[in-house]
């Protein structure tokens, strides 16, 4: 390839991947979930995968749909799928092939992160403009991990995935921090617009900040501090520091969240985790925005889902 053409590659690839993505939410459903876990739908099953990915892929079996009250194209993922063969044929049986007729009760964590935006540039709560042909349709709102389906408890899903390799904390973490964001609002919405971005199932080690953390319905939320992956808790090697304070929800049912329960202020837990947007920051920066106007356009806030506890 001539040396004009790779740079014309590069630039087109450069600029897709640092396309601005903006998703407006309705306030009454941020405030309704800022501090949950998960979420609880009638999921409309469009598409789904014949069979869980291997290990090596991430383990997930993914399965496209649409939920009327969170009213986005979603995409749903069942951790570990492969031991949950009940719950896979449950999946199936509500696939709609693009035209379902019934609805799966379904409930898990709630994700909103810019993943697979694809080419849509605009995403709004409401009636679905956003075609769903395949399991993997532009979205920025994930079912992931399912918790349960109909009456399949799939709590014990959420633990370590055999043959997959981690993404390094040090990396992720770097690329989450600096990711732009900026927020803007109406009397009943917020709109917030950012780039693309991947990088699930980060591996990491935190450190609880405090004892007393914030327990509700469907699991906890911990102030911690987070270090890399190859970080030495004997040592506290100040080099493999990534942030002082960063908040970690851990899922209720899950063998984490019993474990998270017993820690209290200094104690460490070794990791897999993945972000998605903390809507109580998108929150707190909406409300100030009279009085410290800078917060609507400091970098997109995060937080980690902790899924699995590792060795």
């Amino acid at each position: 390839m001539k040396p004009k053409l790779i740079l014309f590659a590069l630039l087109l690839g450069f600029f897709s991947s640092n396309s601005q993505i903006t998703m407006t939410l309705r306030k009454s459903f941020i405030d309704s979930f800022k501090n949950k876990l998960t979420i609880k739908a009638n999921y409309e099953v469009y598409f789904a995968h014949k069979n869980p990915n291997a290990g090596s892929k991430d383990g997930d079996l993914h399965f496209a749909g649409f939920d009327k009250k969170i009213g986005l194209p979603i995409v749903a993922e069942i951790m570990n799928a492969k031991e949950f063969d009940d719950a896979v044929q449950k999946v199936h049986d509500f696939e709609g092939k693009g035209k379902p007729l019934n609805k799966l009760p379904l409930t898990g964590v709630w994700r909103l992160w810019c993943e697979h935006p694809g080419d849509i540039e605009a995403f709004k709560q409401g009636k679905t403009n956003i075609e769903i042909e395949n399991t993997n349709p532009p979205h920025v709102f994930e079912i992931h991990p399912a918790t349960q389906i109909d009456t399949i408890d799939l709590s014990s899903s959420l633990h370590k995935i055999n043959g997959y390799t981690y993404k390094d904390a040090e990396d992720a973490f770097s690329r989450y921090s600096n990711l732009r964001c900026k927020i803007k609002q109406t009397a009943k919405t917020i709109t917030i617009e950012t780039n693309g971005i991947g990088y699930n199932y980060v591996d990491f080690w935190l450190k609880f900040n405090n004892t007393d953390n914030l327990v509700v319905s469907d699991g906890l939320f911990a102030f911690c501090t987070i270090y890399n992956s190859d970080f030495d808790p004997q040592d506290e090697d100040q080099g493999d520091l990534i942030t002082h304070k960063l908040r970690v929800a851990f899922v209720k049912g899950s063998s984490l969240y019993d474990k998270a329960k017993t820690l209290k202020k200094g104690d460490f837990l070794h990791v897999v985790g993945i972000p998605r947007i903390s809507l109580t920051l998108i929150s707190w920066r909406a409300a100030h925005a009279n009085t410290q106007p800078e917060v609507l356009t400091w970098n997109l806030p995060f937080e980690i889902v902790a899924v699995g506890e590792l060795d």
